[in-house]
């Protein structure tokens, strides 16, 4: 397997060419129901796996098998195309995978939801294999879970093993969260050290570490903090910052990002227009790092290209499934088609 990031990217770039066209978008949208958006996946670069899918699922659920499938094989494509530094990068990258799908697990186990709804919230992409996946789905609680994937080979477990021993005691799922967020960013970091990696992808993992300290800054502001709910490896969002955000609850605690990458969430209210505003930040610092063509922004930004893909392809599917008005579906995309 070749190690040189010219090789790799050549082959991305050709993945990112497949990507589905602005014109697709388009006839979708212009499409008159959810049997026409189906016909027109089916001519797209997804209609093996709808055809697949279709075999075990129907309506929308064999459409969101489908794209998940469809990002599961591209992911493991990525895997045996690098090796050496470059292919431990990659694997870093996909780890985070690994990471929101035990998230999604603990958070249906939380809820009391039952497999086929945990099943419908996973999105396999990274190490933990499909297989694997649904084993966890299927665990009786949070300790079950635990126990499962201390068998699995992901640096993850240990961590989420301990967390969710602590959750047994206080059911604090976002706690439980954080200490996984604070696994993963451990691994990454530990990784980096070994290895020679792009100092531009060392800047944007710094930077998704400030995201996910604004992101809890701002989801426990007045409340009471603990240490362990700050994540180390960030660069702009210090523990200063972060407690600044946290212990205060008006408007005016935002000020204090000014001046920072993360100034624009201070101009925004509530939460869900912060989150948009960070994951948009953090975004851009993907797409930054696609400018040198032997680097391994090339991949991280193709990821970010997929990813976006899908969340469209999801989102018409369930706009044409429900009838939803067109102009609110191109609200909805973000894009005007």
């Amino acid at each position: 397997m070749p190690s040189d990031y010219g090789f790799i990217n050549a082959r991305v770039k050709g993945l990112k060419a497949g990507l589905l066209s602005r014109e697709f978008f388009s006839e979708v949208l212009d499409s008159s129901d959810f049997a026409a958006f189906m016909a027109l996946m089916g001519q797209s670069a997804y209609s093996h796996d709808l055809e697949e899918s279709q075999t075990r699922n129907a309506g929308i659920r064999a459409v969101d098998s489908a794209v998940a499938r469809n990002f599961y094989r591209m992911t493991q494509n990525l895997m045996h195309l690098a090796d050496g530094t470059p292919g431990q990068l990659v694997g870093l990258m996909l780890l985070r995978y690994d990471l929101a799908n035990i998230k999604a697990i603990a958070r249906a186990k939380h809820a009391g939801r039952g497999i086929d709804s945990t099943q419908d919230a996973l999105f396999p992409a990274g190490r933990l294999k499909p297989a694997v996946l649904d084993v966890l789905a299927a665990a009786s609680d949070m300790a079950a879970v635990a126990q499962a994937l201390l068998s699995t080979g992901t640096p993850l477990r240990s961590a989420f093993f301990r967390a969710a021993a602590q959750y047994q005691s206080d059911s604090d799922l976002y706690a439980l969260e954080v200490a996984l967020d604070r696994s993963y960013y451990t691994s990454v970091f530990t990784v980096l050290k070994r290895v020679s990696a792009p100092s531009a992808f060392v800047r944007h993992l710094r930077r998704e570490v400030d995201a996910t300290n604004l992101r809890t800054a701002l989801k426990l502001r007045g409340q009471d903090v603990n240490d362990e709910m700050f994540v180390e490896g960030g660069r702009e969002i210090t523990r200063t910052l972060f407690e600044s955000v946290v212990n205060d609850e008006t408007s005016g605690g935002l000020q204090v990002l000014a001046g920072t990458s993360f100034g624009g969430v201070g101009e925004v209210g509530g939460l869900s227009e912060a989150e948009s505003e960070i994951r948009k930040i953090v975004n851009q610092s993907a797409r930054r790092m696609a400018a040198n063509p032997r680097d391994i922004g090339v991949i991280t930004n193709y990821l970010l290209a997929k990813e976006e893909e899908i969340s469209r392809v999801r989102l018409l599917a369930r706009g044409k499934y429900y009838g939803v008005d067109r102009r609110e579906l191109e609200k909805e995309l973000g894009v005007d088609a």
